[in-house]
C-alpha cells in the first residue's frame, strides 16, 4: 500500500512506500534481469518478478495479453510489458467534438516478456525483449515505481 504523508513543518509531502514488490529481493533472492528458459512455479509468482524487476528498472508493467484454453478456460501463455508499449488511439472527431489535447504516456515500447505453461505445469519465459525506446525512472535505490508513484502525485512540484 502506497500512502502520503505531509509534513506540517514545511508543507510538502513525502511518498512511502509499504509494498513488499518494491524491494530488491523477490523470494530470498535479488531481482536478476529475466531471460528465455527462466522457469517458475506458478503465473503469478512470473507475474511478481516481472514487476519486481520493473521496478528496479525503473518502469511500471501492464498486461498486455492472454491466451486461455478453450477447454477449461485455464491460462495457457501471458504477455506482459512496460506500460509504455503502443500508442494511444486518435479520438479526435469520434464524438462529434474534438478532444482537448493530451500527452500521450504510450511510446511504442516494445519491452515485453512472454511466460508460457508448460506441460510440466511451470511456467517458462520464451521471450524477453529488454530494450525501451524511452527514458527509464531510476532512483538511487532502484525503486521505479517510487519515483513514477511521486510524479503521479505530483509531489514535486
Amino acid at each position: 500500500m502506497d500512502f502520503v504523508e505531509v509534513d506540517p513543518d514545511k508543507g510538502n509531502e513525502v511518498a512511502h512506500s509499504c509494498l513488499e514488490e518494491t524491494t530488491n529481493i523477490f523470494d530470498g533472492v535479488e531481482v536478476q534481469e529475466p531471460y528465455v528458459g527462466m522457469e517458475f512455479d506458478s503465473e503469478e509468482t512470473a507475474r511478481k518478478f516481472y514487476v519486481a524487476y520493473a521496478r528496479r528498472v525503473g518502469f511500471d508493467v501492464r498486461v498486455m495479453q492472454r491466451r486461455r484454453s478453450g477447454i477449461d478456460g485455464r491460462t495457457l501463455a501471458r504477455r506482459l510489458g512496460c506500460n509504455k508499449q503502443g500508442f494511444s488511439p486518435n479520438n479526435k472527431g469520434t464524438l462529434g467534438k474534438d478532444k482537448r489535447p493530451r500527452s500521450s504516456a504510450r511510446e511504442g515500447c516494445k519491452a515485453t516478456i512472454l511466460v508460457k505453461m508448460e506441460k510440466s505445469g511451470k511456467w517458462v519465459v520464451t521471450r524477453f525483449i529488454k530494450d525501451h525506446n524511452h527514458p527509464l525512472i531510476a532512483t538511487a535505490n532502484g525503486f521505479g515505481t517510487e519515483v513514477s508513484f511521486l510524479l503521479a502525485y505530483n509531489v514535486f512540484t
